[in-house]
């Protein structure tokens, strides 16, 4: 009998590195066959159970913050442009064989500005292999599917539902994406002649939004336009405003800002609290994913793919519902402009859309909405069924006075206004493998071919006047000044503009200071 053969430490840490990361857990018959592929080496179902139990539990912590990566190699911006290609390219339904990955690895390292003047590696078979292994190409399921896909999305998702009872619902996030056309007015096509400057605007922005389950932790909302500084933000804060600006010509997600959001979620939960965060398999969180893996604190799983309006609590109605509190709010501004004898769409900018889009998600859809549309989902416990999320109260009467008003005579339906279903549609292209690695290159490296002026006529082309503390110290004493004599208003918000004038009345204080100060130096 050929003496027993042992399992080393690494061995034993890369069964559970890759265990843990399947979604539904494997059974042992699969993990013993994965390791015969990795090692070949057969495991007993006793080795695989010792292996997997709470005994080797410290082998998680020494080694999860670069569990989902090996040795970075000596060209890691190159291989994240690669691999985010790669990704891409599995999503269109390609193929990537590795002789067609080491032609792209040269077509990019003659893209990248810090190779500039190098000679081109021959990305040997070597380097081919360890490319592999550094991002697990060969273990990967095809369509980015975190471990192997089960018969039916409802078994992936009893799967995800017992890794969800494991965390309290304070601490399970959702992370989803959509598209909003920010000036769309009621109108399907041509206008009557009394504004003929209205048009069916289509002017798109995608917005990210993550949330807990009960609602009482909402990140700010990722904001991704056309161009890097519309001139309406010029002078703005968004970060002050509760948001993030991003940029691509496409304004969609792409693998570089879902790296930064990442790193802003981690940074957000911290190293104590121990959260769930799911979210779908689009190409772009998953290579990101792959590049920046959570911390032990954080787990991630996928929605079964297919089927996030299904599963994914966000499109339960909590994106609906946003929705209908922004158009709420340009319906009402569409109204007062036209009133004023003035075109909406030359009136609103983007500085203006992104201050509705942050108040509607922070004060407009309430934590019962979330906590719904999290139980709708199944994701969490005590799951139940919603109606069709209805039109809020009072939103139907504005449609139809902006429709009489602006006598728009060929009006959409209010559903179709408030959800166009083009907004979360990419334009229909031919998808070119050789465009894809253009595309990639150009989002990791944050430049554009387009000229950033034609978008912003797309985002608006008034500019934030730059106000002085002294002006906005004036401005609020009126405001202060009109609360004091309001029955209707109560201390609280009285309160409130207290502290705003103290804070302005510092920024003052700092202007003074900085002033006599330069006086001094000159």
């Amino acid at each position: 009998m050929p003496p027993k053969r042992g399992i080393s430490i690494e061995q034993r840490r890369a069964l559970r590195r890759w265990a843990h990361r399947q979604v539904p857990k494997p059974t042992q018959r699969q993990c013993i066959e994965w390791f015969f592929q990795e090692y070949n080496h057969r495991l007993s179902q006793s080795t695989v159970s010792e292996s997997l139990s709470n005994t080797f539990a410290n082998l998680d912590d020494f080694s999860h913050p670069t569990s989902l990566r090996l040795r970075t190699g000596n060209w890691p911006e190159l291989e994240k442009v690669l691999f985010d290609w790669q990704i891409r390219i599995e999503q269109e339904g390609g193929v990537t064989t590795g002789e067609l990955l080491q032609e792209k690895a040269r077509q990019i390292w003659a893209h990248l500005p810090q190779y500039t003047g190098q000679p081109c590696p021959e990305f040997s078979n070597r380097w081919l292999e360890r490319f592999k292994k550094r991002h697990h190409l060969s273990m990967r399921v095809r369509h980015g599917e975190a471990g192997s896909i089960p018969d039916t999305a409802e078994d992936e998702m009893r799967a995800l539902q017992t890794v969800a009872g494991e965390f309290q619902e304070e601490d399970i996030y959702n992370m989803d994406e959509t598209g909003l056309f920010w000036k769309m007015i009621p109108s399907r096509g041509l206008l009557s002649q009394s504004y003929p400057g209205l048009k069916r605007e289509k002017a798109r922005i995608s917005l990210c939004f993550c949330v807990n389950a009960t609602g009482s932790d909402r990140l700010p909302v990722w904001i991704i336009g056309k161009a890097k500084t519309p001139r309406a933000l010029r002078n703005v804060s968004i970060s002050t405003m509760g948001g993030r600006w991003r940029w691509n010509k496409k304004a969609w997600m792409n693998t570089t800002i879902m790296c930064e959001w990442l790193q802003e979620f981690y940074q957000h939960i911290g190293s104590i609290r121990q959260v769930l965060l799911t979210m779908d398999n689009l190409s772009a969180h998953y290579s990101a994913i792959e590049t920046n893996p959570p911390p032990s604190n954080i787990r991630i799983c996928w929605l079964p793919a297919n089927s996030t309006s299904r599963y994914q609590p966000l499109d339960q109605g909590i994106i609906q519902n946003f929705k209908a509190c922004y158009r709420r709010q340009w319906l009402q501004f569409m109204l007062q402009s036209i009133e004023a004898g003035q075109d909406p769409q030359s009136a609103i900018d983007i500085r203006i859309a992104i201050r509705w889009i942050l108040r509607s998600w922070n004060n407009d859809v309430t934590k019962t909405t979330i906590y719904n549309c999290f139980r709708k989902s199944t994701l969490v416990s005590t799951p139940i069924s919603l109606p069709t999320p209805i039109i809020p109260n009072g939103l139907s009467e504005l449609y139809n006075e902006v429709i009489c008003a602006g006598n728009i005579q060929d009006s959409m339906a209010i559903s179709n206004f408030l959800n166009p279903v083009e907004e979360d549609e990419e334009e229909a292209t031919t998808f070119n493998p050789d465009d894809a690695l253009q595309q990639v290159i150009e989002d990791h490296l944050g430049v554009t071919t387009q000229n950033e002026e034609d978008d912003e006529e797309e985002e608006g082309q008034s500019t934030q006047p730059q106000y002085t503390a002294k002006e906005a110290h004036e401005a609020l004493q009126v405001v202060i000044n009109y609360t004091e004599s309001q029955d209707a208003l109560n201390t609280d918000h009285l309160r409130s503009l207290e502290r705003l004038e103290s804070a302005i009345e510092s920024l003052r204080r700092q202007a003074r200071q900085q002033t006599s100060l330069d006086g001094w130096i000159r």
